[in-house]
């Protein structure tokens, strides 16, 4: 580790060890309480603030109740059950948190389905691994526009992959790219599409050529939270979730309305942004709809205008030109007493503008590319839900999307139009879900529960494309189960086990142009007392390649044999295939996770977990390099000496464009002494291990003030083994990889009427492996800054300062001028950015 990794982590832990020495209230401990009588909900949030605990509840359970005076020192647990008592509505206290239960239910009504547990089928699961939760008020805080931006700064995730800022020349092919102007989540920077995205539990539409949703297409300010659980969960979800899961929870309840406008720009030339924003709610006793608009634009940022980019023609993008509209609707309804109808629709239209020079000394219209991307997207997620008694549910659900990405990129060649290229990748999704879940009999802990359930997915895929067009299916047909054993509970007071439960979970999925699979998962969680939360999950994961990485098409090239190895007479020649294969089938990977969480006293919350990941039959190439090929016994496997004549014609009529002859001499099989394989497939290796921790610290001051500490921090080691037998290579530190280590700290302070933030951001620093002697790319900090004022009742004015000191991305060495000159996976060439955001409600 760094010198400079090691001082964060210092700091990290230093802020940590700030908690009061004498412990706060705790919800055991007793409290003075003086309300008058009032509207319920209203008492409710007084006394869960008053304890520092979270409240979950149904407006429409709330709707229209009173309650009366409270008074005296008695615990907050015994303060709520005094609120509820004689209306019928229950409490389940969790750790930090408190839910309100309708009609005395033991677990949450179909109404409440704000609720939503992640990484779980059954409500009210404890997780494993920590979850990690950002709200609405630290979106605010951070001044983040979109839920991009929210992404690329958490600790865990990775700015590589699919987001709009990725350059050219940036590692493997294909494997961080900007298609269409997209963010994802990357977990681990294992892959966007080995992270799975939801939002309110639901899939939503793929973008572009890989199996990820576009999240900057969620209005931030429809956002209630985000909760991210950084393990592997394909048991209960399915596919993809290699990584984890990142569930995007929408408001619910939310009435009023509110507009708002942002303006900034980059003090280094570029990047002026305009955003504006509308959202409104009505929320009635049996339902409630949420709209929000959300429209937004920026301009480019110029390789001219940063002094580290001067190995690019002055008049490259390094940030490309977008603008974006996104619309969304929310809603539920209730009808009667037992059955719920909710949906959520999501619409996007953008576009995209980026220039790539080729030269120095020509402007890019002389000799470059001009490219433009267009995306469309659209998705609506019903789902009904019902009560059946006896603590029973039922949930259905079903999902439709579009997604359309299309666009053109024109060559220029001496000044002239060389070449016009269309593209169009267009992406339907539709699923079918249903399952149950509820108490299959008692303990002395609590009851069994139990979830059960299926459905079908079925996505479509169309590309086109100059050597010829993708038009693919795939069908998916799934079950799963997942079972809550409690085996101890708060209420039994045993002694080192104030509560410890279990979980086991199994899915089986069946595809169309797969094996089936079946992913179990096992779960502990125990609590020796109320402040200490420890969890251990061990579960096995997988990731379907998508259509596009499987049927694209190979390449069948006819080469002389003495380029690829010694020996061979002139008149040897070899022919090889490259790209991909429609043989490829699902990258494997199992998942374990120790977590310990800690809450000492009121406001104070530490968290660490260790992770394991060992990934296997990864999708790759599996010759980096055909020189010597046929003299490296790590390829045997890959070559075919003599190959028979039918064989070699059967590779031919597979390819795309048949065969491509660079020999300069007609094709005769019996000239042909090697047959090199050399298609991407299901062989590679990777294993990730590491730490995360975090910690939280309120303290609440007179007058309505309170101080928040924050830090959180991700170890990451991992490394990759391309042919079993070859050497494994380190991934994390590396160029174009994730960093070994970042952390982000923050403070916030302030009340009714301002609140100051400040963020540290940390990035360790990576290795230039590329070339023999390697280079070292320092460490990368930044320092964000905002201030929120409040004017009148109703009118919030924001002013950030983002990368205060304008940290700046360090150069790298590049072979053409068309390749850009640093690492855009890990920074940013958007340098000092200062914005201006007024939000007005109603």
């Amino acid at each position: 580790m760094s010198g400079k990794s090691r001082f964060c982590l210092s700091l990290m832990v230093g802020i940590a060890c700030l908690h009061p020495i004498a412990a706060a209230a705790q919800m055991q401990d007793r409290q003075s309480f003086d309300l008058p009588t009032q509207d319920l909900g209203d008492a409710l949030r007084k006394v869960a603030e008053q304890a520092g605990i979270e409240l979950y509840a149904s407006s429409a359970d709330l709707a229209g109740r009173r309650t009366g005076p409270l008074k005296g020192d008695i615990t907050p647990r015994e303060a709520i059950e005094t609120l509820l008592r004689g209306t019928g509505l229950t409490a389940r206290f969790e750790r930090g948190s408190v839910i309100i239960l309708g009609r005395a239910q033991s677990e949450i009504s179909p109404a409440q389905e704000d609720i939503v547990v992640t990484g779980s089928r059954i409500s009210g699961t404890p997780s494993a691994a920590p979850v990690i939760r950002v709200t609405s008020e630290d979106i605010r805080n951070g001044s983040q526009a979109d839920l991009g931006e929210v992404a690329r700064s958490i600790p865990q995730n990775f700015g590589g992959g699919f987001n709009p800022g990725i350059g050219n020349g940036q590692g493997a092919p294909n494997e961080n790219a900007n298609v269409n102007g997209a963010s994802t989540f990357n977990l681990r920077g294992i892959g966007p599409n080995a992270t799975l995205t939801l939002i309110n539990g639901n899939r939503f539409a793929y973008t572009g050529v890989s199996s990820v949703i576009d999240v900057s297409a969620i209005p931030v300010s429809a956002v209630e939270r985000i909760e991210i659980v950084a393990d592997g969960a394909s048991a209960i979800y399915g596919a993809d979730a290699v990584a984890g899961v990142v569930n995007i929870l929408l408001k619910r309840d939310y009435d009023g309305a509110s507009a708002m406008a942002r303006v900034g720009a980059s003090t280094d030339g570029g990047n002026v942004q305009q955003q504006y924003g509308l959202l409104g709610g009505k929320a009635w006793s049996s339902g409630g709809l949420l709209a929000a608009y959300d429209y937004s634009r920026s301009s480019a940022i110029r390789a001219g205008d940063r002094d580290y980019a001067g190995a690019a023609n002055a008049e490259t993008m390094l940030f490309p030109a977008t603008w974006r509209h996104s619309l969304l609707l929310s809603g539920h309804q209730a009808i009667g007493p037992d059955v719920t109808l909710a949906a959520d629709l999501l619409y996007k239209k953008s576009r995209l503008h980026s220039v790539t020079g080729y030269s120095l000394a020509l402007a890019p219209d002389q000799l470059g590319l001009d490219n433009v991307s267009t995306s469309e997207s659209f998705g609506i997620a019903p789902n009904l839900s019902a009560e059946l008694g006896g603590d029973w549910r039922f949930k259905a659900s079903g999902f439709f999307g579009t997604d359309r990405t299309g666009g053109f990129s024109d060559l220029f060649f001496g000044g002239n139009l060389l070449a016009h290229i269309d593209k169009h990748f267009f992406n339907r999704n539709l699923a079918l879900e249903a399952g149950f879940q509820g108490p299959l009999f008692a303990l002395p802990a609590g009851d069994v529960r139990i979830a059960v359930g299926g459905g079908a997915r079925r996505n479509h895929f169309f590309a086109a494309s100059p050597t010829g067009d993708v038009r693919r299916r795939r069908d998916n047909l799934f079950a799963y189960g997942e079972l809550l054993v409690p085996v101890t509970a708060p209420a039994q007071e045993i002694a080192g086990l104030h509560s410890l439960s279990l979980t086991a979970a199994l899915r089986f999925e069946d595809y169309s142009d797969a094996p089936s699979i079946m992913t179990p998962k096992l779960s502990v969680v125990w609590e020796p007392a109320e402040i200490l939360r420890l969890g251990a999950s061990w579960g096995r994961s997988f990731k379907m390649p998508t259509l596009y990485q499987q049927y694209s098409g190979y390449s069948a090239i006819m080469g002389r044999a003495a380029r690829y190895g010694s020996g061979y007479p002139a008149s040897a020649n070899i022919i090889f295939a490259a790209g991909p294969d429609s043989r490829l089938g699902p990258e494997r990977s199992e998942n374990m996770t120790l977590s310990a969480q800690l809450t000492p006293s009121r406001g104070v919350e530490f968290t660490a977990a260790w992770y394991r990941i060992d990934y296997t039959d990864r999708v790759a190439t599996p010759i980096p390099s055909l020189v010597g090929v046929l003299d490296n016994p790590l390829y045997a496997d890959l070559v075919t000496l003599n190959p028979d004549a039918d064989d070699l014609a059967a590779i031919i009529d597979g390819a795309l464009l048949g065969l491509e002859n660079n020999t300069g001499r007609p094709y005769d099989p019996a000239t042909i002494v090697a047959f090199i394989d050399a298609r991407d497939r299901n062989i590679a290796r990777q294993r990730y291990s590491g730490v995360d921790l975090s910690m939280r610290y309120r303290i609440e001051f007179d007058g309505g003030k309170e101080l928040a500490l924050s830090a959180a921090g991700s170890f990451l080691k991992s490394r990759q083994q391309i042919l079993p037998g070859a050497a494994w290579t380190p991934l994390a530190g590396t160029l174009f990889r994730p960093s070994r280590f970042r952390g982000r700290a923050g403070v916030t302070y302030g009340g009714d009427r301002f609140t100051l933030a400040a963020f540290v951001n940390h990035m360790s620093g990576l290795d230039d492996d590329r070339q023999a002697v390697r280079m070292r790319i320092p460490s990368y900090n930044t320092l964000d800054l905002t201030a929120r004022v409040r004017l009148g009742k109703r009118t919030d004015v924001s002013l950030a300062a983002l990368n205060l000191f304008n940290a700046k991305p360090t150069a790298i060495v590049t072979a053409l001028p068309s390749e850009t000159p640093y690492d855009t996976t890990n920074y940013s060439p958007t340098g000092r950015f200062v914005g201006l955001t007024v939000r007005q409600e109603w």
